[in-house]
């Protein structure tokens, strides 16, 4: 599989986006954006919405395929939805960078975005997702997530589906975040995360080895038999499912096919998400400079000012907190603070970011600076 070697993935950003008469254009491009401009239910109804960038254009996803994904493009999602005990619409725009995006993909997904934003009157709250590194509040919106390889044609570079190369497939119930209850994540993995846990497929092109942990839920293994089984349909029959359970004498098939049977680690002892800790730093008058609020079970929502920009880091994603009174510039570089701050402490450049405003709604934040 061809790799992206040729430019950061993880500093992709809307940053470079700025003057109120670019504000005020890209309002209008976004409104004369066919993919949302002609659909009456985006930013008046709630709903969810999946776009694909296809050659610099915004093309809908069709809703059969929502929570599909392919490594080499970028999308643009829209998850809508009603404020409770009120009429008020909360929008939430993503924009995901598979890894094998290009350049020009990921750069029109953040434009997109932005024009998005623009278009729904600066009322959402934004995110930057990158492939395996989703939050957790964007894998609540599909009943099952999953990555795929492959992609359409880009604009600069030409894209061409790959035979489905073997691979390691681990089904994992997916944290509940207001979404689906029910919803699973099936990400590609080592063998090396085999555990008792979870559900595995193997997918090897022509037939697919369902693997269930002893001590997987129910759901986990309803659900990779319904993927295992949308595998087979889109290749036309061309592949056959097998299922085995932990412990039964036939399961040596599936290690068989494996290449070789590997020790199976307790339920507990594969961890996606790390420990929970969560640090407040405060950016002041527009510096790239971070001052540090607190930690742990000190950080509170008192320490927020409307005159400042905030970084929430809890680890497994880094949130921008912009206040009511900060100025025009800390406003259009949200993000980028968020980008500073990881390169800056070290941390992986593909942590999710979201940009949140004091005046506006976002749920999320609130759990994660509330929680303890």
């Amino acid at each position: 599989m061809l790799k992206n070697s040729t430019w950061n993935l993880g500093e992709t950003n809307l940053a470079e986006f700025g003057s109120a008469f670019e504000k005020e254009h890209r309002k209008e491009e976004g409104a004369l954006e066919k993919a949302w401009a002609e659909d009456t239910g985006v930013g008046s109804e709630a709903g969810l919405w999946v776009w694909r960038i296809e050659q610099f254009q915004v093309v809908p996803v069709a809703k059969k395929d929502y929570g599909r994904f392919y490594s080499g493009d970028s999308y643009v999602i829209l998850k809508t939805s009603q404020k409770k005990g009120s009429e008020t619409l909360l929008h939430d725009i993503h924009f995901w960078l598979g890894e094998e995006t290009t350049q020009d993909e990921a750069g029109t997904a953040a434009y997109k975005t932005v024009e998005l934003d623009d278009y729904l009157d600066c009322r959402p709250i934004q995110h930057r997702e990158v492939q395996g590194y989703e939050s957790k509040q964007l894998l609540s919106y599909f009943a099952t997530f999953s990555t795929h390889a492959g992609g359409v044609k880009s604009g600069f570079h030409h894209w061409s589906e790959p035979e489905y190369p073997a691979r390691l497939l681990m089904v994992k119930a997916a944290p509940h975040n207001g979404g689906h209850k029910s919803s699973v994540v099936v990400r590609e993995v080592p063998k090396s995360m085999i555990n008792s846990g979870d559900v595995f497929i193997l997918d090897t092109g022509s037939v697919l080895y369902q693997w269930n942990g002893k001590e997987s839920s129910g759901i986990e293994r309803v659900k990779a038999a319904e993927y295992a089984h949308g595998l087979e349909s889109d290749r036309a029959g061309a592949v056959h499912v097998e299922t085995f359970d932990e412990g039964d004498r036939d399961q040596r098939i599936f290690w068989s096919a494996l290449g070789g049977e590997v020790d199976v680690k307790p339920a507990d002892a594969v961890h996606e998400e790390p420990e929970y800790v969560k640090k407040l730093l405060s950016s002041a008058s527009g510096k790239l400079e971070f001052t540090k609020e607190g930690s742990g079970p000190e950080v509170t929502r008192d320490l927020l000012n409307s005159n400042d920009v905030f970084i929430l880091d809890v680890q497994h994603e880094v949130f921008v907190w912009v206040g009511s009174g900060a100025n025009d510039e800390e406003h259009k570089n949200g993000l980028h603070y968020a980008q500073v701050y990881l390169k800056q402490e070290g941390l992986s450049g593909h942590t999710p970011i979201s940009k949140v405003f004091e005046e506006g709604d976002h749920t999320v934040f609130d759990n994660a600076i509330d929680r303890f």
